[in-house]
């Protein structure tokens, strides 16, 4: 799948940000809140956007789901090639 280039512009943001953080050797901690920091960001999202109880369990599925693809995608497509390549 091929991402518009502003959308790809705000993920490095978000690694850059990351990375800048993980560089004190917590890279798990890291990786936790920014989970963490995005599951709280779309509640708030949903909920400010007008979102339901009737809609939750739709809102659920649907960012459970995109993670999903996102981390399969980056374990087999950009990231884990480049980090299988370091060994």
């Amino acid at each position: 799948m091929a991402y518009p280039p502003e959308f790809l512009k705000l993920v490095d943001e978000f690694i850059h940000l990351a990375n800048r953080l993980a560089a004190e050797g917590k890279g798990g901690e890291v990786s936790a809140a920014i989970l963490f920091a995005a599951g709280r960001y779309n509640a708030f999202n949903f909920l400010s956007g007008g979102g339901t109880a009737e809609d939750r369990g739709k809102a659920v599925d649907f960012y459970v789901t995109e993670y999903r693809k996102a981390i399969v995608s980056n374990l087999d497509g950009v990231v884990g090639p480049v980090v299988k390549g370091q060994g």
